[in-house]
């Protein structure tokens, strides 16, 4: 079915960061040198039925991973997650990775953990975690602006529809399930993962979208720069599409595909006009867009898991 809009937004109280918040501890655990990493977050705690774990595992150095505090004895979903503007900081959404993770979902964002001072990218106003600092000074933004003109990709960061790091996080998952050793051991679904990401991150989710794995993608104020038969012949599960109103560089290209998107394509199509590109991920619990991903992703992802939370829907 397709879909114009959304149905289910709620909208929560936006919370003050501040510079002690962003202070984390880097705690070594016993087992495998894998590192807890402590981030404070202000505001209510996420509101789904698990505690929350944020980890830095030295097998997976370049990834960072919000789980279940307690994983329990059956399998639980996969989300790979792709950060915005490229960047390799795990720690650019933590309210809302870990909204995601307390309904279940073992999380492998790309990119260490990275604490950043209060106000800075990725934790502050305007776009955090979007566009690469100045690129659109440089005329050289990610997503089409609003008049529609391309502006290419920002020297260095090569293909942004390059998914090879959300792919090395499914592979490296599907390892440790199968490790009797790892605590992963036969409690992670790697069979059908979601892959999502935000603005850069959602072209990386197209990139990995072939995967046969994938049985749902995640477009966050994000959409292709140009039409790309290769990557839409690919795609064979369902696909989300979130934006913010005309304000956000990425609602054209994001409403573009969603328009041209074969029939055959599953697709959820959703605008929130009162946010621009930065959406609502440093909201408490991850705003509007938090709801929205955990609605989106337990049907089809936990429906096909050993386990659901306690209290979710369909």
């Amino acid at each position: 079915m397709r879909f114009k809009q959304l149905t289910r937004f709620s909208m929560l109280a936006i919370f003050a960061v501040s510079a002690a918040s962003l202070s984390s501890l880097l705690a070594q655990n016993s087992k495998g040198g894998v590192e807890v990493v402590n981030v404070p977050q202000k505001g209510a705690p996420p509101t789904g039925p698990y505690q929350v774990a944020i980890e830095h595992d030295p097998g997976l150095a370049t990834h960072t991973i919000y789980r279940p505090a307690d994983l329990g004895s059956s399998e639980h979903p996969l989300l790979v997650w792709g950060e915005g503007g490229c960047a390799k900081n795990g720690l650019t959404f933590p309210e809302y990775l870990s909204e995601i993770a307390s309904y279940g979902f073992v999380i492998v964002a790309d990119g260490p953990p990275v604490m950043r001072p209060a106000g800075g990218p990725g934790r502050g106003r305007g776009a955090p975690g979007g566009l690469p600092p100045n690129a659109a000074a440089r005329g050289k933004a990610g997503p089409r602006a609003n008049n529609g003109r391309g502006r290419g990709i920002p020297p260095g960061l090569g293909n942004m529809l390059d998914g090879t790091a959300l792919i090395k996080a499914i592979d490296w998952m599907q390892k440790e399930a199968a490790d009797p050793s790892s605590r992963f051991y036969r409690k992670v679904d790697t069979n059908h993962v979601a892959a999502m990401g935000m603005s850069c991150g959602g072209l990386m989710s197209y990139g990995a979208s072939a995967d046969p794995r994938i049985a749902t993608v995640g477009i966050w104020n994000s959409g292709l720069i140009q039409p790309d038969d290769k990557i839409i012949a690919g795609i064979h599960s369902s696909v989300i599409i979130i934006t913010g109103g005309e304000s956000d560089i990425a609602y054209a290209n994001g409403k573009r595909d969603f328009e041209t998107m074969p029939a055959r394509v599953p697709i959820f199509y959703g605008v929130y006009p009162s946010v621009g590109h930065g959406g609502t991920y440093n909201q408490d619990n991850g705003g509007a867009f938090g709801v929205t991903a955990v609605a989106w992703s337990e049907p089809r992802v936990h429906d096909r898991s050993r386990t659901r939370p306690n209290g979710s829907e369909s």
